[in-house]
């Protein structure tokens, strides 16, 4: 005698990624017959259901779903973006089909590999979400191989609501192309340990997909988290990761302007990388090629404007709108390990004023004195307020500077980073060339069952359903642009060259 009356169905019942479907005889459906597949119909130009009632949605049980803590970058929510002064805007390609600038690598390599298109990958899971779109977990169908696919809503960045400061609808239209085009543009030109690698872009009619590495160990945000806070020689070697990563970008004329916790991940070594470049910026003077000059013609790093970031890791030059440099990423290093080390920035608050207000009223952030001195003297000399008396790192990156004839309170930091004396079980030389990362372990290891689990990502994300409403209502696009504009996102596709993609498959 059965216990429950409804065993035959609860038999039937049978779980698909995030999905639990119940194998009806009634209802006429079988997956396998409808020559649709569903991951594919979850993200096609018009999404529709095919499955109807029968696609129960997960619940979520997990008591780690982290909402309220979560920091979202200022340009999408938090703070106003000026526009720089006497600044050369972006200029796009105007055929995709026919011009060479469709991607950085050679013709040969593109007939080789072709361009990518949507239905080459199967949606796993959701990583992440941002303002204009999700990160999502994807399967290449001809490899096997995991990706994280970040996708980009045309829509949102063609009416994305701008602040009263922006001259006019145009010039804020954009800024936003070139914030767009930037991450794939600058991450198209950079191979390095310690920064998140790209594989392909395309395009369709609603979004903007950027084919990136997939990696596994999750948001150091999620790990501390879990963990609270964390010791000073783990900190210190993670601070080791992000400089050598940072210093890299700065030398090929970059500035990163939003470091994070949420943007830094760890690999399943547990190495930290860098992800999300949507807000870097790209110096002029250090564009090589006619390419680069076309693509990201913008003002150089040593003289910028725009208030842009997020708030609590925001350098306070930045905040107060005045000119800044590449020096912002050291004052936001320093954040990040007070972070780390405290469980939260160094200065909160519910918008960029308060912060500011708070910054303004304390000479220097108020340093626990539990620290070493070591790391007393590290942080005090990165969180200094006044630019000319913060810690020059670029310049005294592996040497020292010249010693003041007299010490006065304050000064700036004459002496080596490399050298400095939290850094002292750190070896530097094999960290830059990434055997650090390929022959032993970071501090924290993440726990990886499988990877197609994406175990350390929120369950906020992980659990989301792929096919939201949002995604099964699209916009026409055509609607949102004039005639004259209708190739704003061509020259967007790009795959890597032949030589990378084997270094890194």
């Amino acid at each position: 005698m059965s216990i429950f009356s409804f065993d035959e169905e609860i038999g039937k019942l049978t779980v698909n990624g995030s999905c639990a479907v119940i194998d009806s005889e009634d209802d006429g459906f079988e997956q396998e017959n409808s020559g649709v597949l569903w991951h594919k119909n979850l993200l096609s130009e018009n999404p529709r259901s095919e499955i109807g009632s029968s696609h129960l949605a997960a619940p979520s049980s997990s008591p780690l779903n982290i909402v309220n803590g979560r920091r979202r970058s200022s340009v999408y929510d938090k703070m106003s973006v000026v526009t720089p002064p006497n600044t050369r805007r972006l200029m796009l390609p105007s055929n995709e089909a026919n011009s060479d600038n469709s991607s950085f690598c050679s013709p040969s390599t593109l007939k080789k590999h072709g361009l990518r298109v949507l239905e080459d990958f199967r949606p796993i899971r959701v990583l992440g979400r941002g303002a204009y779109g999700k990160v999502l977990l994807v399967k290449d169908s001809h490899t096997s191989r995991l990706y994280a696919m970040k996708q980009l809503k045309k829509a949102e960045i063609l009416i994305h609501e701008e602040s009263d400061t922006s001259p006019n609808k145009e010039e804020a239209l954009e800024k936003r192309l070139e914030r767009t085009f930037a991450e794939r543009t600058i991450l198209s030109e950079l191979e390095h340990p310690n920064i998140v690698k790209l594989f392909y872009t395309f395009h369709d009619h609603h979004k903007l997909y950027l084919v990136l590495q997939f990696i596994p160990g999750g948001e150091l945000f999620y790990h501390l988290k879990e963990q609270g806070v964390l010791d000073e020689d783990t900190v210190t070697f993670y601070a080791a990761e992000i400089s050598s990563a940072l210093k890299f970008l700065h030398s090929k004329g970059i500035v990163y302007r939003d470091l994070k916790p949420e943007n830094c991940l760890l690999d399943e070594r547990g190495h930290l990388v860098l992800t999300d470049f949507g807000l870097s910026k790209k110096s002029a003077k250090n564009s090589n090629t006619a390419t680069d000059n076309l693509l990201n013609p913008g003002e150089a790093v040593d003289t910028l404007y725009s208030i842009i970031g997020t708030p609590e890791y925001c350098a306070p030059e930045i905040l107060e709108g005045k000119p800044y440099t590449q020096n912002c990423d050291w004052y936001s290093l320093g954040c990040l390990v007070y972070d780390m080390l405290t469980g939260k920035p160094p200065y909160t608050g519910v918008n960029h004023k308060v912060i500011l207000n708070k910054i303004m009223k304390d000479k220097t952030p108020k340093i626990p004195t539990y620290f070493s001195e070591g790391m007393k003297d590290f942080l005090g000399s990165l969180l200094k307020k006044d630019v000319t008396k913060r810690w020059d790192v670029d310049r005294l990156w592996n040497t020292d500077g010249p010693k003041p004839k007299k010490k006065k309170a304050g000064q700036a930091k004459t002496t080596s980073f490399q050298s400095h004396f939290v850094f002292r079980k750190i070896d530097w030389a094999k960290l830059e060339t990434g055997e650090v990362q390929k022959c032993t372990t970071g501090p924290i290891l993440p726990i990886i069952t499988n990877w197609e689990l994406a175990e350390n990502f929120d369950t906020e994300f992980t659990e989301m359903r792929l096919d939201s409403e949002t995604e099964n209502n699209c916009i026409n696009i055509q609607r949102l642009i004039r005639p004259g504009d209708a190739q704003v996102f061509q020259g967007f596709s790009y795959v890597a060259s032949t030589s990378y993609l084997e270094r890194h498959f």
